[in-house]
């Protein structure tokens, strides 16, 4: 997979597409635990862009 920083959207839009075809049932058995450690890779990169922004909202906020 690609190894650039995804913006937030982006590895939401790729998660969508991985349930989108795991729920289609076009991902063989051979292909799911890839899928699913793609997903958790992209879930793990929007929750510490989140608290990214949660910090520097917090961090505004004391100003």
């Amino acid at each position: 997979m690609e190894n650039k920083q995804l913006t937030y959207n982006e590895a939401i839009a790729e998660i969508e597409q991985i349930i989108s075809r795991l729920r289609s049932e076009q991902t063989g058995v051979d292909a799911l635990a890839s899928e699913l450690k793609r997903a958790t890779e992209l879930i793990n990169c929007c929750k510490a862009q989140l608290r990214d922004v949660e910090a520097t909202v917090k961090k505004q906020m004391e100003e």
